[in-house]
């Protein structure tokens, strides 16, 4: 439906417009909004989710000659946000990185849902969240079906989107062509008390994410979503995995107590040296896996300076991969 999408000039108030085509389930787009931006490209949209009960949040980035293709279809590139962004954070990738201009020419949607302050990109086992069919359901579908998204598409994140990009690659390996994780948390089920604390201190409770870990029945649903143990399933697609060694460089802040970084950075190497087994396995005679590109940097916190880089670094894999 391109007739709605009317790009607005940086100083024109928002409005609010809906659209009609509808996901399967009944989810629709029931408000679209241009952010007052140099960049046209920008669209806020508000989706009323069946999944989720509630209303959520995602941001686009059209590609320049979108309005004048009507009749085309396009790749999309997924950008998966981390913990602690609260109902903000579709806005995030905008806000601290040059996606917008790493991104300008390029034939690609660029994604940027809302994935909740700890939602980890999943349908929890015991609450109303339904990140994961809010995604790679009715999200899709109504990209598809109002704004022309193809079937070739990327997805990246960066700590908790990190997981949810490689998790969502590996459980669902027909969606994606390529993924990258950045400071990824991809090995969660060897540190879940720090997924528990996490947990509390947004007041949530960890088994009714995955169950508890702690049980054989919860352990078995915490693996099915740990992209450690379903390095089987993305052997065949190219993986960009990246994280710093949580050393501290000359202008980064103090990591703290608690060095987030260098718990993904142990997890994003297992999970790196595991994936690259499993390849090996697979493969007769190889020594690597072709397809997977690492970058374990030092010094490297947990902070977006890093991550901006690693978008850099990664997007040819990405865009490559679908034709973008």
């Amino acid at each position: 439906m391109v007739g709605l999408i009317v790009a607005a000039s940086p100083s024109q108030a928002a409005t609010c417009t809906p659209l009609g085509a509808k996901s399967d389930d009944g989810s629709a787009v029931t408000c679209v909004t241009h952010p007052a931006s140099d960049d046209a490209r920008l669209v806020d949209l508000t989706i009323h989710s069946a999944a989720m009960n509630a209303d959520e949040t995602v941001r686009l980035l059209l590609p320049t000659g979108y309005d004048a293709q009507p009749d085309r279809t396009w790749p999309t590139l997924y950008l998966l946000h981390g913990a602690g962004s609260g109902t903000s954070g579709h806005v995030d990738w905008t806000t601290n990185t040059d996606v917008e201009s790493r991104t300008a020419g390029r034939d690609v949607i660029v994604v940027m849902p809302d994935g909740g302050n700890v939602g980890y990109y999943s349908d929890w086992i015991a609450d109303p969240a339904k990140w994961e069919t809010f995604h790679l359901v009715e999200l899709r579908q109504l990209l598809e079906r109002n704004y022309h998204a193809g079937p070739d598409r990327a997805v990246a994140g960066l700590s908790m989107g990190g997981f949810g990009a490689v998790s969502y690659a590996a459980r669902h390996p027909d969606d994606f062509r390529a993924v990258a994780s950045y400071s990824g948390a991809l090995h969660p089920y060897a540190d879940y008390p720090t997924i528990r604390t996490q947990l509390l201190t947004a007041r949530k409770d960890v088994k009714k994410l995955w169950g508890d870990p702690t049980t054989t029945s919860g352990a078995a649903v915490w693996q099915q979503h740990d992209p450690y143990y379903l390095v089987d399933k993305l052997t065949s697609i190219p993986i960009y995995v990246s994280s710093g060694d949580g050393t501290r460089g000359p202008n980064d802040p103090d990591p703290g107590s608690v060095n987030t970084e260098s718990i993904v950075n142990a997890e994003s190497q297992a999970f790196a040296q595991r994936l690259t087994d499993a390849y090996v396995a697979a493969h007769p005679g190889a020594t690597g896996d072709p397809l997977l590109t690492t970058h374990f940097y030092s010094p490297g916190v947990h902070v977006w300076s890093y991550w901006t880089e690693e978008l850099h670094a990664s997007l040819p894999v990405l865009l490559g991969a679908i034709g973008a």
